[in-house]
């Protein structure tokens, strides 16, 4: 009896890491993944800040924001390191948007530790700092 519980706990040990191991996600997954949390960050933060009183301007930004979105998941990744552990993965990121466009000298930059386990994703750390141009 104890031979076939100790085999049960095995093949149950075994098929609970090769489900892990299967549902790493990739790193095509974290930038779909990232670029989606940008985009709700960049709506709340920029286009919640317009004036109420127009309406027009306001759905522009939601629209910019979401057509920007693919460009935005592939800046993320180039600014991404992955460690892969085949059961999860870690991301770390420092994003910089001092090359996006003219407002990019004056945007913070952002680091973030991301935990890719089980086909999810779990942001634990997210530090602000400030954009320094530099000097050339």
């Amino acid at each position: 009896m104890a031979k076939v519980l100790g085999l049960l706990f095995g093949l149950a040990l075994a098929g609970g890491v090769a489900a892990l191991a299967i549902t790493n996600p990739t790193p095509e997954a974290y930038g779909a993944y990232a670029g989606e949390q940008l985009a709700a960050y960049a709506t709340r933060e920029y286009c919640a800040q317009l004036p109420a009183f127009l309406p027009t301007l306001i759905e522009e930004c939601h629209a910019l924001v979401q057509e920007l979105q693919p460009e935005l998941a592939e800046l993320f990744l180039r600014q991404t390191r992955r460690q892969n552990f085949i059961l999860f993965s870690l991301y770390s990121t420092d994003l910089s948007l001092l090359n996006f466009g003219p407002l990019g000298s004056s945007l913070p930059t952002y680091h973030f530790q991301t935990l890719a386990v089980a086909g999810q994703f779990y942001t634990y750390e997210i530090r602000e700092g400030q954009t320094t141009p530099k000097k050339g």
